[in-house]
This record gives C-alpha cells, structure tokens and sequence, in this order.
C-alpha cells in the first residue's frame, strides 16, 4: 500500500502564504488528479492531505483554507484521467459541485459521485473538508453498469452502505504505515470496492458478491477499531460495541469468531499488548505495576499479572526495562 501525506504545517515557516500554497498544490496534484484550487484570502493558508494508494482504488482526506476546487480543461489536459471520483463532505456549511450539466448542494456528511475526465466546479461557504475515494471508469462500470446515472446526484446519506463506506476510508487512511502485505492491500482494496459498489446502488450478482464480503469486512473493522479506543476502560463489554453500532451483541461476536478470535481473547490481547508497551517504555518507568494495570483496563491486579505471565513468560516486574 502506497502512502504519503503533505502539510502545511512542514513547509519553511519563512515562505509567503502564496509561496507556501504553491508548494502544497503542486504536491497534491503530483499524488492526485490536477485540478485549479481558489484559496480564501480571509485566512491564513493552511492544507493537509494523506492519501493511499491500494492499486485498483485510491483513498484520500483533505482540508484546507480554501473554498473552491476546478477541474478545468486546462487541469484535465495536465493530467488527464477518467476515474471515478466519490467525495464526503466533512467539513460545515454547503459545499456546491456542479458537472455535466448537473448541480448538487450538499450539506454536511453529504455524498456524490463524480468523473475526474468532465469538467468541474466546487465551492464551499466553509473550509474545504473531503474524503474521496477514486476508481477507474472501467473497474466501476464492471460493478454498477449505471454509474454515469447518479453522477452528482446527492447520494442517500441513511443508507447503511454510505455509512460504513465513509468509515472505513477513514479507518483505511488512518492505518500505520506497516511493511507492505499483498494480502492485506487484496483485502482492504476488495472491501472498498464492494461497498461502493452498494452505496452506488449495484445489483444482482455483483451486490450479492459485496454484501457477502463488504459489509462484514467493514463492519468487522468497525469492531476492532472500537476496541483500540475502548480497551483501557474497564468497564468496556461486547455490548456496549452492539449499540454504538447498532446491532447485537451475538453479531458482534460472530464478526469476531471469523477471525479466529472472540471478542474476550481479542481485547484481552489489545489490554496486555499496550501493559507490555507501558512496561517497556520512559513512561511507564514512572508508574507502579498497579497503576500500568488499571491504566490498560484490569481492574484486579492478581488477574493481571496471571494472564500477562501466561503470555509473556514472565511477570510485569520482570518484563520492565
């Protein structure tokens, strides 16, 4: 999986505000489409992006002090594509596109489809905030033949795989920079694809394929990341995941158990994981084991150190630095 980020925030402090948005433009455009960006002269310049590529599908977030995005014949000749672009307002206000003759508003957490190969315009009343998806016209049209139909039209944003599509790019961008794993880059790629391919209203066998592999996958995703955010409360149970997700607590543990892992092993495993990193670290130099153990969630120290010895192989004492 390919990565980059670009910011702001890492250019020479010393450049010109319009020095700096030259510098940021043109390292967008070497990562993404080109396109003609109007930035708002009421604020200082400030824009970020972080991007993947995961070969059949690309994947972005950006924000910037800007309020309006051209893709001109003069951008589309310096780097001509006709991928299909899926963009998610982040940010506030309205954010307006307008493109083959069609015109959308959207308000926030709205959803279109666009082509990178027609012209277009993109204004919004308030700081740019997206998440795009990218595909190739051919790789799209192979999934839901009627995709030119619902170009810039305001996408259902009730529809379940709208949601979880727009979660799992997030989920997907936010993922560390790890050595690269094919099968892993196979599997992120599949799962992106199959929930556009619903959230575009594909049908027949090609939705049957995606809601068998999509929906899981995503929704298995969504599990874990609720556990690497919940895990140091103790408090925190496989019920408490089924209703932020709004499904129950059985799904949730069937998600699991198709991973080779129940919802008990997998948090357990994520709460001895962070005690060993504690353990190990100038940090943890300065907390009792006590504290180490209610800091990762155990709120009984006897069972703490049982289960960190059965994993390690030796105590928590003994695993410090």
């Amino acid at each position: 999986m390919n990565r980059a980020s670009i910011s702001s925030e890492c250019l020479d402090p010393e450049l010109a505000d319009h020095q700096k948005f030259s510098l940021w433009s043109e390292q967008m455009e070497a990562l993404t489409c080109c396109v003609d960006i109007t930035r708002s002269d009421d604020r200082p310049f400030s824009a970020s992006m972080q991007w993947a590529d995961l070969s059949d599908v690309q994947v972005s977030r950006f924000a910037g002090s800007f309020h309006r995005i051209r893709r001109s014949r003069t951008a589309i000749s310096r780097g001509p594509n006709d991928d299909f672009c899926l963009l998610f307002h982040r940010g506030r206000g309205t954010f307006r596109v307008n493109q083959a003759g069609r015109e959308a508003a959207l308000a926030p957490s709205g959803a279109f489809l666009g082509s990178n190969g027609m012209p277009a315009d993109m204004v919004s009343d308030a700081p740019f905030s997206c998440t795009t998806l990218t595909v190739s016209r051919d790789r799209l049209l192979s999934l839901v033949g009627a995709a030119d139909d619902v170009l810039v039209k305001p996408l259902d944003e009730r529809s379940p795989a709208i949601g979880l599509l727009q979660r799992y790019i997030e989920l997907v961008v936010d993922l560390p920079g790890e050595p690269h794993d094919p099968l892993l880059q196979n599997h992120v790629g599949t799962t992106l694809l199959d929930l556009t391919a619903l959230a575009l209203g594909a049908r027949g066998d090609a939705a049957q394929n995606a809601t068998m592999r999509g929906l899981r996958a995503s929704r298995t995703q969504e599990v874990i990341a609720e556990i690497n955010r919940s895990f140091a409360s103790a408090g925190f149970s496989v019920e408490q995941v089924a209703k932020r997700m709004g499904v129950s607590a059985r799904y949730v543990q069937d998600l699991l158990q198709d991973t080779g892992s129940s919802f008990t092993e997998r948090l357990l495993e994520r709460r001895l994981q962070h005690a060993m990193r504690l353990l190990t670290s100038e940090q943890g130099d300065r907390m009792k084991v006590s504290d180490i153990a209610l800091a990762c969630g155990f709120n009984e120290i006897a069972y703490f150190n049982q289960r960190f010895r059965r994993r390690f192989g030796q105590t928590p004492t003994q695993s410090r630095r």
